[in-house]
C-alpha cells in the first residue's frame, strides 16, 4: 500500500477519536488537539485536507512542519513524544503530526488539560483529570519504573547517555538541554527515589543481563548443508540496547549477500540487498522497543535461513496482525523506552515502522514480510526470491541448460561455486577453495566458465572485491522452480 493510499484510507474514515483533520495551520488549535491524545490513547492530526476531504495541501509544509515541531515540544508540559513530517500526496504536500499516549498524563497546554471525547477536543473534566491521575500513578508502578537494586552510576555507559542528550537536541526533540545525566534520567523516569529503574538498566547499563537476564539476545545464522540445516554462526547479545542495534547490523553486515559493499556500517541501501536493510532496521527497533521485558523468560531472536530471516520477540500483539498493513498508532508496552529510542532518532515516525518495512520489501521486489503471534512471542518473517529446497535442481537445470559438454564431475564442480557463492556472496577465490575443497588453479578455470556465461560476476575494486552470482543465474534459477 502506497503513502496516498494510505492517507485515501484515513481521510475516508472520518475524524475520530483517533484522528483530526485540518485545513490549514493554526498552532495554537493544533497543539491542544496533540495533548488531547497524549492524554488519551495517542491519535494522528493530518493537516492540508478540506472539510469534504478533498485534499488542499500545505505550502512551504516542510519548513511549516519545523516549526511546529519546535512550538509543541516547547508549550506542551511536560514535553510529549511528537512527530511532526510531510508526507507527499501527488504534486501537493500535507503535514502529519502523530502522537503516543503519553506516559506522564496529565499534559497541559497554554494552564489548561485537554481531553478527547469522541472527535471533539475539550477541557477535562474532574472525572477525566481523575483517570489521568490515576494512569500515572499505574504507570509509575508499571515495570520499567520498578528499581534496580545495587546499580549505580558507574554500572551505566555514561557515553551512551551523553549521545543520547545529545541527539535529542539535534533531532529537535526537546525543549532544553538536561546536560547533566541524573537530571536527564531522572526527568524521564529512569532515575527516582535514588535507585535506576529497569528501564536504565535495559538502555544503558553496561552488563544489564546480570541484572535482567531476559535482555539477551541470540543471534543465529544456518547453512544448507545438502539437504539439512547446520548453524554456522551464533551470538548471544548481553549489551545495552543501543550497544546491541550496533552489534545486530554488523551481524547483518556479515552474513547477508551484498550488504559488505555498504560503507561506513550505515543502514542505508546501496546495493542489491537480499534484505533491504531499512526494512530490517525497523524490525528490530520493534523487537528491542516492544518486547516483552517483564518476564524472566523474555527474549529476542534473530535468526538467518537460506530461505528468509525470521526477527522473534517475547509478548503480545495488541491487535491481529493484518492491522500492521494499514496505517495505525503504536501500543507501546515499554513507553519509557520507546520514549529514549525516539528522542535518539532510531524512531523517525510514529507510528509507521509496520508499513515502512512492507514498502521497502516491496521495492525490492520481495514477497510481503509476515507477522504472527502465538504462545506470547511475535515473530516477523523476511523471505527472499528463492526457495532453498529447489536451489539445487534450479541451478543444475541451468548448468545443463547454459555450459554444455562438460562431465558430471565439472558439473559438479561448477554447482559447488555457485552454491557457495549463493550462500557467501562477494568471497574471494582462496575463500571458495577453502569452504569447497576445489583446488585455485581448477577453481579459476570453473569462475571463467561460469563468468563466461554471465553467470557469476565480480564486484568491487580487484584488491577488496569478489565474486557473486549475477542477475540473470538468479532469473533463470527462479524459472526453473
Amino acid at each position: 500500500m502506497n503513502n496516498e493510499q494510505i492517507i485515501k484510507n484515513l481521510i475516508k474514515k472520518g475524524e475520530s477519536e483517533l484522528l483530526e483533520l485540518k485545513q490549514s495551520i493554526n498552532k495554537k488549535t493544533i497543539a491542544q488537539v496533540v495533548c488531547s491524545f497524549l492524554n488519551g490513547e495517542g491519535g494522528q492530526i493530518l493537516i492540508g485536507v478540506g472539510n469534504n476531504g478533498e485534499i488542499i495541501g500545505v505550502s512551504n509544509a516542510h519548513q511549516i512542519s519545523q516549526t511546529l515541531q519546535a512550538y509543541l515540544i516547547q508549550e506542551i508540559v511536560p514535553e510529549a513524544p511528537v512527530t511532526v513530517s510531510t508526507e507527499q500526496y501527488g504534486k501537493k504536500e500535507l503535514i502529519s503530526v502523530k502522537v503516543w499516549s503519553g506516559s506522564k498524563k496529565p499534559y497541559l497546554f497554554d494552564g489548561s488539560i485537554f481531553y478527547r471525547r469522541s472527535q471533539n477536543t475539550v477541557k477535562a473534566s474532574s472525572r477525566e483529570l481523575g483517570k489521568l491521575i490515576h494512569d500515572r500513578q499505574q504507570t509509575e508502578i508499571h515495570w520499567e519504573r520498578q528499581p534496580v537494586l545495587g546499580v549505580e552510576l558507574d554500572d551505566l555507559d555514561l557515553d551512551e547517555i551523553k549521545a543520547t542528550i545529545k541527539a535529542s537536541l539535534t533531532n529537535l526533540r526537546v525543549k532544553e538541554a538536561r546536560e547533566d545525566i541524573l537530571d536527564f534520567l531522572t526527568y524521564y523516569g529512569l532515575f527516582a527515589n535514588g535507585h535506576f529503574t529497569n528501564a536504565a538498566v535495559v538502555l544503558f547499563a553496561k552488563h544489564p543481563a546480570k541484572y535482567l537476564p531476559q535482555c539477551r539476545v541470540r543471534l543465529s545464522y544456518f547453512k544448507r548443508d545438502k539437504t539439512d540445516l547446520t548453524i554456522t554462526g551464533d551470538k548471544l547479545l548481553e549489551g545495552n540496547l543501543f550497544k546491541n542495534i550496533n552489534v545486530i547490523q554488523n551481524f547483518f553486515l556479515t552474513h547477508l549477500e551484498s550488504i559488505k559493499q555498504l560503507p561506513n556500517n550505515t543502514w542505508q541501501r546501496k546495493d542489491d540487498l537480499q534484505y533491504p536493510l531499512l526494512a530490517l532496521r525497523e524490525g528490530v527497533l520493534n523487537a528491542l522497543v516492544h518486547r516483552n521485558y517483564s518476564s524472566i523468560y523474555g527474549s529476542v531472536f534473530i535468526g538467518i535461513f537460506p530461505d528468509r530471516l525470521e526477527i522473534t520477540n517475547s509478548g503480545n500483539l495488541p491487535f491481529s496482525p493484518d492491522k500492521l498493513k494499514k496505517s495505525h498508532l503504536s501500543f507501546l508496552v515499554n513507553p519509557d523506552i520507546a520514549q529514549i529510542v525516539f528522542l535518539r532518532g532510531y524512531i523517525e515516525k510514529i507510528g509507521s515502522g509496520t508499513l515502512k518495512i512492507i514498502e521497502v520489501c516491496k521495492q525490492a521486489g520481495l514477497k510481503e514480510p509476515v507477522w504472527s503471534a502465538e504462545s506470547n512471542t511475535v515473530k516477523l518473517t523476511f523471505f527472499n526470491n528463492i526457495k532453498p529446497k529447489e536451489t539445487f535442481k534450479g541451478i543444475e537445470g541451468v548448468i545443463e541448460g547454459v555450459i554444455e559438454g562438460v562431465s558430471k564431475d565439472v558439473k559438479s564442480k561448477l554447482i559447488q561455486v555457485i552454491l557457495e557463492l549463493w550462500e557467501n556472496g562477494g568471497t574471494k577465490t582462496i575463500e571458495i577453495s577453502k569452504k569447497t575443497g576445489i583446488p585455485v588453479s581448477s577453481l579459476e578455470r570453473y569462475i571463467k566458465q561460469l563468468k563466461e556465461k554471465e553467470l557469476v560476476e565480480f564486484r568491487g575494486a580487484p584488491r577488496t572485491g569478489g565474486y557473486y552470482i549475477s542477475k540473470k543465474l538468479k532469473s533463470e534459477i527462479a524459472k526453473k522452480q
